[in-house]
């Protein structure tokens, strides 16, 4: 007896293509492939993530302000020059009696003004001001075709004193809005990192998967070749019928079928995980499959005292409603009774009218100092008060919502707690749940290989049929996908919990100490 010629001519065209496609594969993957560890792979994403380094920049960003608000508690100086200030201009002279004059003003100045600014906690400023400059005035006077001309010095040092009160103190305000946004910032880059981590491990396990099940796919394939080999020498001796034979040649071709699915799959995968990591997709890479399963002792109760006490979105709304409570108050304050004191004390003297044009700068400012000596201090306090009287209800109108705004951010605060709880529950579900299935199904899988071994060995001795064997055969194959699946669903969900939690349950360690 023979197998179908047409039956066989399908099989070696089916083999002929698998053999071909292989050898395209394994030219495309001449160089070799750079594998990667979980945590290698989860590394060189923190490093090229394009989160983390957006974020990175914001935190920057918000450090340099922080840095802003800190300075502006510090004492600061401003120098204004003018090197020279020249203007000339026509002017018009009424003249009594008569008609109007036209003659001509100019001056050139030279002038420097330095102020030294110390800002008070208490939200006012001491300013020390020093002042110098030099006029030259000159006149044209049009009727007697004449020029008056004169050189003045002026020298000038002066304390000032600013201080607003019954009002709300900006100064501190504003360095600690900074000081929060900063701390909001940062708890959004170690959020970011963790969300990198988890869809880096989920991209690296999906790899993982797709690796294994092309390893389960090939040995399939292998064993259906051993018994396919066999099948043809039992009915090339007469020991089986013509269908079992050529069931054999179709479960053939469906296990190629597989591997074919299996490596269009690893290939999609692999690609996902390089856009994941961040690496060029013209580069080769592959997992490290040889991961061992690792039960890992979870307390729920301490699960959900470190999340509420460290996730991310918490502590950001803790400082929104901070920062709507400081809303409130700078709204508030549009409309409340305010006062500000106000005190100048300074010196000022000029140069001696009655010297002539060309005396020099030194000499303009020994007169100036003389004059500083002996004329009044000039002195003053002002106490100024802003009392606003109706503005048609405008403020308070703001200010209810500016509240409406602070009880929504109080309203999300206690949502997001609830969410947060019952995510971490749910999560420590499916790493217990994962676990369970993966003690059983490993005894699946050993029982499953025990067991195809036996019935191989009962095939060959001919106390079985080829559909028996193949019942075997795709038990076996069902009993490790499904622990495959069990393994990556416990890493996942591994990965989900330290994200969730902010706890490494696997090295018993906070991931924010």
């Amino acid at each position: 007896m023979k197998i179908s010629v047409a039956r066989l001519s399908g099989f070696w065209v089916l083999m002929f293509f698998s053999v071909a496609w292989g050898q395209i594969q394994n030219r495309a993957n001449d160089l070799p492939a750079k594998v990667f560890t979980l945590q290698k792979a989860i590394d060189y994403a923190l490093k090229r993530s394009f989160n983390v380094k957006s974020l990175g920049l914001s935190l920057e960003s918000a450090r340099q302000t922080l840095m802003a608000r800190k300075g502006a508690f510090k004492t600061n100086a401003q120098l204004s020059l003018n090197l020279p200030n020249l203007n000339e201009q026509l002017l018009s002279v009424e003249v009594a009696n008569g008609l109007p004059a036209y003659n001509t003003r100019g001056t050139l100045r030279y002038s420097g003004l330095l102020n030294i600014n110390q800002p008070l906690p208490t939200n006012g400023v001491f300013t020390l001001s020093a002042q110098l400059y030099q006029q030259d005035v000159s006149t044209f006077l049009a009727n007697t075709e004449s020029e008056l001309k004169r050189r003045d010095f002026l020298t000038s040092v002066g304390l000032r004193f600013s201080q607003p009160l019954f009002t709300i103190n900006t100064l501190k305000l504003g360095y600690e809005e900074a000081n929060l946004n900063y701390e909001r910032t940062s708890g959004r880059i170690k959020r970011t990192e963790l969300d990198v981590v988890f869809q880096v491990t989920d991209a690296f396990y999906n790899f993982y998967r797709a690796t294994r099940e092309l390893e389960i796919a090939r040995e399939e394939l292998k064993q259906q070749q051993e018994a396919y080999d066999l099948a043809s020498k039992k009915y090339a001796a007469g020991l089986i019928p013509e269908v079992e034979a050529l069931q054999t040649e179709v479960d053939l071709a469906q296990s190629q079928n597989r591997v074919f699915s299996a490596e269009t799959a690893i290939r999609r995968q692999e690609d996902i995980f390089k856009q994941t990591i961040g690496m060029p997709l013209s580069e080769h890479v592959a997992v490290e499959t040889t991961v061992e399963y690792k039960p890992v002792k979870i307390d729920l109760n301490k699960a959900l005292q470190y999340g509420l006490a460290n996730r991310s979105e918490i502590k950001e709304l803790e400082i929104e409603r901070r920062l709507q409570e400081i809303n409130v108050k700078k709204v508030a304050a549009r409309s409340e009774f305010k006062a500000e004191l106000t005190a100048y004390y300074d010196l000022t003297g000029v140069s001696d009218a009655s010297l002539p044009h060309n005396t020099g700068p030194a000499e303009l400012f020994r007169s100036s100092l003389e004059d500083l000596r002996k004329r009044p201090k000039n002195k003053g306090v002002v106490f100024s008060v802003t009392m606003p009287l109706w503005d048609s209800g405008v403020n308070r109108a703001e200010v209810a919502a500016a509240d409406a705004q602070l009880d929504q951010v109080k309203l999300q605060l206690e949502n997001e707690k609830m969410t947060i709880e019952r995510e971490i529950k749910d999560v420590v579900a499916r790493v217990r749940e994962a676990e369970s299935r993966l003690a059983v199904l490993e005894k699946s899988q050993k029982v499953a290989e025990r067991s195809y071994q036996i019935s191989l060995a009962r095939f060959d001795n001919g106390d079985i049929t080829t559909q028996e064997l193949a019942l075997d055969r795709d038990r076996l194959t069902q009993a490790r996908m499904a622990y495959l699946q069990a393994y990556i669903d416990y890493q996942i969900a591994l990965a989900d919990l330290k994200r969730k939690t902010l706890f490494d349950f696997e090295n018993n360690r906070s991931l924010v100490e």
